[in-house]
């Protein structure tokens, strides 16, 4: 028989596993019951022992049979339960990490060698380019790596998410490629450039709103009305925006000028939906969606500065313009990489 304080210690993580603790809180009340009413220095007694058990059997058959988001068999709870007890939490995925990261680096420092890049900057631009992008889909990796714990509406949601943060990360290699090969002179490459970044947007947000949604955030955030109420006067106002003669065709600028405006938009409203779903899960569970958040205001750093340089300086992105950029995207990669990581470690331990 456990001591009393292992017994109500592992009592309490294991109903920290429950994504709703409204639905187990009163399975907890005879706990509370015996802590209130016996003295610490003292042994429990045989009945208040075999409660103790008791309430520990019907959270487990809670999480195997009832629990909404996480998977669980009764092997893999109880190892889960016993890894945590023995203090043997591994380093599974500090060590998946560390890959992304060694993998990003020794990829971007190989695609900076290239023989046909002609100067420092181009060599500069691809190893930034290089590094944001591999960090930011390895946080992809590090997320779905860790989905099999999960039951498959929120494996749905993280699928789609996940989507859009690989995409995100392929796409803004545009950028060193434009410059590398000089194609920004050619106005299609704006369109090619900003389309898939679009596209991008619309899965990670449609994601973080599946995601709300499971855990309870169901309101006018998680529609479609706020992005477009505000995304139709922001549409307005860049058609009204006057054309510069050195940037691309009036129809092209206004046309990815109205597509980041909208990409901002999708970032904002995730923060915002993303802020109240934290207010719903229990604390084991928040780490990863705060990371999650917290990225959030990267992605509307990065997207705000291509905005104001689409508007203002059209598809220039040269030296400290450029340099600026690729230091906010590795910023947010490194968020999503955290978040991905807190998000691998729980489904773990």
């Amino acid at each position: 028989m456990e001591p009393a304080g292992k017994m109500i210690e592992r009592i309490t993580y294991t109903a920290s596993l429950a994504t709703r603790f409204e639905d187990i809180d009163t399975m907890l009340d005879p706990v509370r019951r015996i802590t209130s009413d016996s003295d610490p220095s003292q042994p429990l007694s045989a009945d208040q022992q075999t409660t103790l058990q008791g309430v520990q059997h019907q959270l487990e058959d809670y999480l195997v049979t009832r629990e909404s988001l996480r998977r669980f068999t009764l092997q893999s709870l109880q190892l889960q339960i016993d890894q945590h007890m023995q203090g043997n939490v591994g380093h599974k995925s500090r060590t998946q990490a560390y890959i992304v990261i060694s993998v990003a680096l020794a990829s971007a420092a190989i695609a900076a060698s290239l023989p046909f890049l002609s100067d420092l900057q181009q060599r500069g631009l691809v190893f930034g380019a290089t590094t944001f992008s591999l960090i930011t889909v390895g946080a992809a990796w590090l997320f779905l790596t860790a989905l099999t714990s999960f039951k498959s509406e929120l494996r749905r949601a993280f699928v789609v998410i996940c989507s859009g943060v690989t995409l995100l990360g392929l796409s803004l290699l545009g950028q060193p490629i434009m410059e590398v090969f000089d194609l920004r002179h050619y106005p299609l490459t704006s369109i090619l450039y900003s389309l898939p970044i679009f596209i991008a947007a619309i899965l990670f947000h449609t994601g973080n709103v599946m995601f709300a949604k499971l855990v309870g955030v169901k309101n006018f955030w998680t529609t479609a009305w706020p992005i477009v109420i505000a995304g139709v006067p922001l549409t307005l106002i860049t058609l009204l925006l006057p054309h510069m003669p050195v940037q691309e065709p009036p129809f092209i600028f206004h046309l990815t000028a109205i597509m980041w405006g909208w990409m901002l938009l999708t970032p904002i409203v995730s923060a915002i939906i993303l802020r109240m779903a934290l207010r719903r899960l229990p604390e084991l569970y928040k780490p990863p969606v705060h990371h999650l958040h917290q990225a959030m205001f990267g992605i509307i750093a990065v997207v705000l500065y291509q905005y104001v340089l689409r508007v203002i300086a059209g598809p220039y992105m040269e030296g400290p313009v450029a340099y600026v950029l690729f230091a906010l995207v590795l910023c947010m990669g490194l968020l999503l990489l955290r978040a991905g990581y807190t998000f691998n470690k729980v489904s773990r331990y």
